[in-house]
């Protein structure tokens, strides 16, 4: 596990919420850290991942950790194999069977998003796409914070609370999917994401639902062209 500056989330003695309050956000805000050390790859597939540890560098003790540890396994990104817990493996057939799923969702989302955008957001989402193709260089964390800024703001648009978590689980679980694995879509998946804005600027919603249902089959089609497997 890689070291990172110890950070305090103690409560101030200045706030006034209740003891049971502080709890609840101290616990939420723990796991909120920790999710974040998995997804960002400071936890990479098959580290351990040790309640003393995670308590001493986030400045916190054992009990929020534990329950931190403990949801992240229930929901699937840790496991426990020879009595330790470790960050999971997302396996490609896995990642590949969660495209197939999000694409039907996120199509979906696209649809209904077109009726709903605020075009002003959609300019701001344009430009932030706009200055990461001028870069040079970037890299994976820049790629995925906005890569998850346009999913997730597509799927914001929906109104569909359901979807938008919906689409949020399904992209943390992609997320920790070994991204050195992946073929480079920085430039083709960009140009995708301004031609989906396109359409939902047009408040064309059939046209934004294909042209994200193809962004996301190329994503698709590139893996396998990449690793030289047959569909």
């Amino acid at each position: 596990m890689s070291e990172k500056p110890s950070q305090n989330l103690a409560f101030s003695d200045h706030e006034s919420a209740s003891e049971n309050d502080q709890e609840l956000s101290l616990g939420e805000r723990t796991y909120s850290l920790i999710s974040d050390m998995i997804f960002n790859g400071e936890l990479e597939y098959g580290d351990p991942v040790q309640e003393r540890r995670l308590a001493e560098l986030l400045n916190v003790s054992r009990t929020p950790v534990r329950e931190a540890i403990n949801r992240l396994e229930a929901e699937g990104f840790l496991e426990r194999t020879c009595g330790r817990v470790i960050v999971r493996e997302v396996k490609l057939k896995e990642f590949v069977e969660i495209l197939h799923v999000r694409k039907l969702l996120e199509c979906d989302a696209a649809r209904e998003a077109a009726q709903n955008i605020d075009p002003d957001e959609i300019q701001k989402v344009r430009e932030n796409i706009e200055k990461l193709l001028d870069k040079e260089k970037v890299t994976g964390l820049e790629l995925r914070e906005a890569d998850d800024e346009f999913h997730n703001f597509i799927a914001r648009n929906s109104n569909n609370s359901l979807l938008v978590e919906l689409i949020a689980d399904l992209r943390r679980k992609t997320s920790m999917f070994d991204h050195e694995r992946l073929p480079n879509r920085k430039n083709p998946g960009n140009k995708e994401h301004l031609e989906i804005l396109d359409a939902l600027a047009a408040g064309d919603g059939a046209l934004a639902a294909e042209r994200m249902a193809n962004h996301i089959n190329n994503v698709h089609s590139s893996i396998f062209s990449h690793w030289g497997f047959n569909k």
